[in-house]
């Protein structure tokens, strides 16, 4: 028996993996569109104004997708002049936007459909059509309400 019969006849060794949480590469916080920054969510329409396919590759939306029985190929038609913007999250250190929170209405239930960067699908979720995602985490005001609204206005005149 040659050596590469042996190696194709002989499983590989499974080394058990552990599940482990990796911390995230950068702190966000997250504003919404009644309370601002208007420079914010114009920027966000902006980077977001055509409709685009998204992209559901991560595990996480994959598993998403899969437990609310979402309807994918709504879910990843992004169009912007159908879907209602609600949040948008910033990086913390630099006040750009890494991700925006829309609703859409697909399969007769409401959807959050979490878009981020390069048109990543990155969660769905399916909400109550009244929820409106004003919780206690959203900024409204302070030294960091005014840097992304200030970062984001010098960013929408291409500085």
């Amino acid at each position: 028996m040659s050596l590469s019969t042996l190696r194709a006849a002989t499983p590989a060794p499974t080394i058990p993996i552990k599940e482990f949480t990796v911390p995230p590469r950068f702190e966000t916080a997250r504003f919404h569109i009644e309370s601002g920054p208007t420079s914010l969510f114009t920027r966000v329409r902006h980077i977001l104004c055509e409709p685009a396919r998204l992209k559901a590759h991560g595990q996480h939306v994959t598993e998403r997708l899969r437990q609310w029985s979402a309807p994918v190929e709504e879910l990843t038609s992004f169009d912007p002049k159908s879907w209602e913007l609600v949040s948008a999250e910033v990086r913390t250190d630099t006040g750009r936007w890494v991700k925006s929170t829309w609703r859409v209405r697909a399969d007769a239930r409401d959807w959050w459909v979490v878009v981020g960067l390069g048109n990543a699908l990155v969660t769905v979720i399916e909400v109550d059509p009244r929820r409106r995602g004003m919780g206690e985490v959203v900024v409204t005001d302070g030294p960091l309400y005014a840097r992304v609204d200030a970062v984001n206005a010098e960013l929408l005149l291409g500085r």
